[in-house]
């Protein structure tokens, strides 16, 4: 009977974790058409390359993007600053810069993000790609 009562516990507590996940962007409301872009194979010599991360408000609060900031000078986030009302999307433009790097790159963007309740979160945004001379 104590196997049968212990069992059952450990199942609870692993279904009450496993339906504890969520998705990027849930705490505050919002989901992302994509969280990873791909650029492929990109020249030394190439112009800043650009990408869209589409941002849709899907909770019933406004919210605001506090901050986007990259981990590279090479990267650069760009974004509104004003709130986004539910039910509305707004863009964060990653540009890349790919002079000086070589090889396989992945950069990371973070945002941090506020709804109107008061409720913040950071998700983090990828670039990936490849460098060729």
């Amino acid at each position: 009977m104590k196997r049968i009562l212990i069992l059952m516990t450990m199942c609870l507590l692993l279904c009450a974790a496993a339906g504890a996940r969520r998705t990027p962007g849930d705490k505050a409301g919002v989901t992302f058409d994509n969280m990873i872009y791909d650029f492929g194979t990109i020249k030394q010599t190439d112009d800043k390359v650009t990408h869209k991360f589409v941002m849709t408000v899907t909770g019933d609060q406004p919210v605001a993007i506090i901050s986007a900031t990259a981990n590279c000078g090479c990267t650069t986030p760009k974004y509104d600053r004003k709130p986004v009302k539910p039910g509305t999307t707004s863009d964060i433009t990653v540009s890349f810069i790919p002079k000086g790097q070589r090889g396989e790159i992945d950069k990371t963007v973070r945002v941090r993000l506020k709804n109107g309740a008061g409720k913040s979160e950071t998700v983090n945004l990828r670039i990936t790609g490849v460098v060729v001379p």
